[in-house]
């Protein structure tokens, strides 16, 4: 029998819901860079694999990196604050396991901004880049060389969605090396890397109460569906 203290480390990896989610900030530094984009793609355990939350994030300050990202001060000016699509995400991100191309970075950023608003983030993530390594797919390499390598079609970089649905893609490439490898549960993938995320294993994703803590307003504002919707082969 399972007990909660075990975290995920016996859950199947292929009946478990991943959530891919991607970041885009104004820089490297939670503190003092902000998010100013966030998409989740959530992956059930059926194989489905849907874009459920995508929105622009007012950061409360300049935005920097334009030129890697697109995103300008004009973009974000009537976008939502962090406070009012907290709750919104962490909805999505209920029951899932977090996922990302470069985890660290992500998880970061999600701690302190979640952390704004009085929640802690002691949630299971699994990083998508070191999972290349762990599962003999090769070194750990950029998103769209991972992409490239396993003939996923990608684009454009550093656009919230389209990253976080390439990323997604990733996911049943792994699981198919996993069950190759005799792995079926995230227990079974930490014995094969000693990654700092594997330690993320002793935890419970988020549960419904973290979501009643949280202001759930609607507004959202997505550039992937006002910008980019013609601009990559991803649909």
């Amino acid at each position: 029998m399972m007990r909660a203290e075990d975290g995920i480390r016996g859950w199947e990896l292929a009946r478990t819901p991943v959530a891919v989610v991607d970041f885009e900030t104004t820089g490297l530094n939670p503190g003092h860079d902000r998010v100013i984009e966030v998409s989740v793609v959530r992956i059930e355990p059926e194989g489905e694999q849907k874009l459920v939350f995508d929105t622009l994030v007012n950061p409360g300050r300049p935005v920097a990196a334009t030129y890697i990202h697109g995103i300008a001060d004009e973009d974000v000016r009537d976008a939502p604050n962090f406070e009012e699509i907290a709750g919104g995400l962490v909805g999505v991100l209920r029951g899932c396991v977090i996922a990302a191309y470069n985890v660290y970075f992500d998880m970061r950023f999600l701690r302190y901004e979640l952390g704004r608003v009085g929640m802690e983030c002691p949630v299971p993530h699994v990083c998508l880049m070191y999972m290349r390594p762990m599962l003999g797919l090769g070194s750990r390499c950029r998103l769209e060389e991972a992409c490239e390598l396993c003939g996923i079609q990608w684009g454009p970089s550093h656009q919230a969605a389209a990253d976080a649905l390439a990323a997604a893609k990733l996911w049943d490439v792994y699981l198919t090396a996993a069950s190759q490898r005799r792995a079926t549960t995230f227990g079974d993938i930490a014995r094969f890397g000693s990654y700092k995320f594997v330690k993320s294993f002793q935890h419970l994703p988020f549960g419904y109460s973290a979501v009643e803590k949280l202001n759930s307003g609607g507004r959202l504002k997505s550039r992937w569906n006002r910008r980019w919707r013609g601009a990559g082969p991803i649909p």
